[in-house]
């Protein structure tokens, strides 16, 4: 299902940018709408009221993959599943199930900047 989901929100992006629709403004009008949906999903958060929460919360993840497919298109990201695979490999790092946690998510956290560092540095040859 996901990757349906995925595939519609990149078909999405690809429709607007061919029908140049006036009201897209690139990754700006989907971090826009993420900002105004995060609203509502702190307005939904509340006893017996699931239906409308969930509802929210899917426009959230809906706005979050048209930004990425965006940032795609701008070539301001590698892609979409390139994010995904960051995530993936940052937290599946970092999950401890020890009573030792917070040492252990630290630890890797910075080994995980120092990587990013590097692999930035590699990227764009600079040393920052």
């Amino acid at each position: 299902m996901h990757t349906k989901i995925k595939e519609l929100s990149a078909k999405r992006i690809k429709y607007l940018i061919e029908k140049q629709i006036p009201f897209y403004e690139w990754n700006k009008t989907y971090l826009k709408w993420l900002r105004e949906e995060l609203k509502e999903v702190e307005e939904e958060i509340k006893e017996n009221n699931s239906v409308y929460l969930e509802d929210e919360l899917w426009d959230v993840f809906w706005d979050y993959l048209c930004f990425l497919h965006s940032l795609e298109n701008e070539w301001k990201i590698t892609s979409a599943d390139s994010v995904f695979k960051r995530c993936y490999k940052k937290f599946g790092e970092r999950v401890w199930f020890d009573w030792n946690w917070w040492h252990n998510w630290q630890e890797v956290k910075d080994k995980q900047k120092q990587e990013l560092k590097i692999e930035h540095n590699k990227l764009y040859n600079n040393d920052r």
